[in-house]
């Protein structure tokens, strides 16, 4: 499993799903879960630091 927070909605994924996340959507990883996961993200256009919008905490 992956969850997701995409602009406040969680959306938790299962093994073998994917998802379409939109330019400019404020997202947050995370894996609360018990298990580990592994996952791949296809950037486009690929990520740099200087082309993302990171939060100061």
């Amino acid at each position: 499993k992956k969850q997701f927070e995409i602009d406040g909605e969680t959306v938790v994924l299962e093994k073998g799903q994917s998802i379409l996340i939109e330019k400019g959507a404020r997202i947050r990883y995370s894996n609360p879960f018990e298990e580990s996961c592994e996952y791949i993200a296809i950037c486009l256009p690929a990520f740099s630091m200087e082309l993302v919008n990171r939060e100061e905490l």
